[in-house]
């Protein structure tokens, strides 16, 4: 704030006439000065409230000014603080809605996979079965030509006989479509991985630990065992 013009102070003039005494003209003189006096006084009271603050040698501003001054810069500097953050805080939102867009698609994406899988899953299960079906259905025509012809005599039963042999060759050969393999059994040297031993036969007919005999056939589909075959294993003769 600059430093207010001094106003010029007016000193009343009175005009001495010839007619004056020298008593009057002493008096004039003397309201004068004190009107001088209280003029003055005014002045420097004024000067004093709108001088600016006083800078002290070397060019130094005084406290007051310096806190003010270092108020301003930490205003201005928190307020970039605030605009970089707000920034951020508009960068975070945009980018959480995108995220968000794409979960929302990925979940609307499994969602549907699941349901294609679900729904594959079922039709190949049902076509799976149909064609197992369609395998077995000449066997099953076989048993009941098997039943009609059946008869008393010995004819028959051989008749009888032939056919339950082609059923079985056909249920087989069907099964074997299928991927289904008999485990090899008599003759073999015993596996405990594809063959259960039921008993064990001493003998020296048959080297130690050859199957036998098969009680009951075992079964496999490609490297997976389905059931092992039941068996009969020799073992060494006892002394």
């Amino acid at each position: 704030m600059g430093r207010k013009k001094d106003r010029p102070t007016e000193i009343p003039i009175k005009f001495v006439g010839r007619d004056d005494t020298p008593a009057e003209t002493e008096a004039g003189n003397v309201e004068e000065s004190e009107q001088i006096e209280q003029d003055e006084a005014i002045q420097q009271q004024v000067s004093e409230d709108i001088d600016p603050p006083v800078i002290p040698e070397g060019g130094q501003p005084s406290h007051a000014a310096s806190n003010q001054e270092s108020e301003l810069n930490n205003f201005a500097k928190f307020a970039l603080e605030m605009a970089e953050v707000q920034d951020k805080v508009e960068a975070l939102t945009r980018e959480k809605a995108v995220l968000y867009d794409q979960v929302l698609r990925r979940q609307a994406e499994f969602e549907n996979f699941r349901k294609r899988v679900d729904k594959e899953k079922t039709e190949f299960y049902q076509r799976t079965r149909a064609e197992i079906l369609l395998e077995l259905l000449p066997v099953l025509d076989n048993f009941d030509r098997a039943l009609l012809s059946l008869g008393d005599s010995e004819g028959d039963r051989e008749s009888l006989r032939q056919g339950i042999e082609l059923i079985h060759r056909q249920f087989s050969e069907a099964l074997k479509k299928l991927g289904l393999q008999p485990v090899e059994a008599i003759g073999q040297v015993f596996d405990p991985h594809i063959h259960e031993a039921v008993t064990v036969e001493p003998t020296d007919k048959h080297e130690e630990n050859t199957i036998i005999e098969e009680f009951e056939r075992g079964y496999r589909m490609g490297d997976r065992l389905l059931r092992p075959a039941k068996v009969k294993v020799a073992a060494a003769p006892e002394n």
